[in-house]
């Protein structure tokens, strides 16, 4: 079961960033993860497959592809939804931040 973007937004709204570019971040993440899934599928048919056979040969061609294509997605997301990314690693420091206070020992 795949959570939809709009859902992830609602769920973890982030007070900086606007809603789509939340939403297109979560829309990348979802592609970037489809192409990884992709590549888990095509490793696993790898290995037990024939080395040396054309279904073989297309299949590493296909892995090599598909690695360009993971790469181009994930530069242009640090690019894209640089504000967004920047935004979650303040999120998790804030956090950080209050545990830390909150198990703090007392003096």
């Amino acid at each position: 079961m795949s959570i939809l973007p709009e859902e992830k937004c609602d769920y973890y709204p982030i007070e900086d960033i606007a809603v789509n570019s939340l939403y297109d971040y979560y829309v990348d993440l979802g592609n970037l993860q489809d192409l990884c899934d992709d590549m888990k599928s095509l490793v696993q048919k790898e290995q037990i497959m024939t080395c040396g056979s054309v279904k073989y040969s297309v299949l590493i061609e296909d892995e090599a592809f598909l690695i360009e294509d993971i790469a181009k997605l994930a530069s242009d997301m640090l690019v894209r939804h640089k504000n967004v990314i920047n935004a979650f690693r303040k999120c998790r420091t804030n956090r950080e931040l209050k545990v830390k206070e909150i198990t703090k020992p007392k003096k």
